[in-house]
């Protein structure tokens, strides 16, 4: 028999195992995506997520995304400082400082 060829191994594999990345969630697929048009000319594009727990606003067509979460299904999506509220084909979005914007689905 070969030197270190032994059927026992040995080695410390501690170290290794704490170097592997923890596994990483994917987010949930979109279902579904609308373009609202709101009373003053504002357009903004809402991804809903199949979770219906999540949805991605972003304001303009070049504009920044902003993940919103609602509690439930059914209730207002709420995050970076928007909350926003699906009716049908309408949507309500509440900013601070900024009046109530009522927007239609496209």
């Amino acid at each position: 028999m070969l030197a270190g060829c032994s059927g026992t191994d040995t080695a410390d594999t501690s170290s290794t195992n704490q170097n592997e990345a923890p596994p990483v969630a994917m987010p949930p697929p979109i279902i579904a995506s609308h373009t609202y048009r709101c009373v003053g000319g504002d357009v903004i594009y809402v991804d809903f997520l199949k979770d219906e727990r999540s949805i991605n606003v972003r304001q303009g067509s070049s504009g920044p995304s902003a993940r919103l979460t609602a509690p439930a299904p059914d209730s207002a999506y709420v995050g970076n400082d928007m909350t926003l509220t699906v009716s049908g084909k309408d949507i309500d979005v509440r900013e601070p400082g900024k009046p109530s914007r009522k927007c239609t689905r496209a």
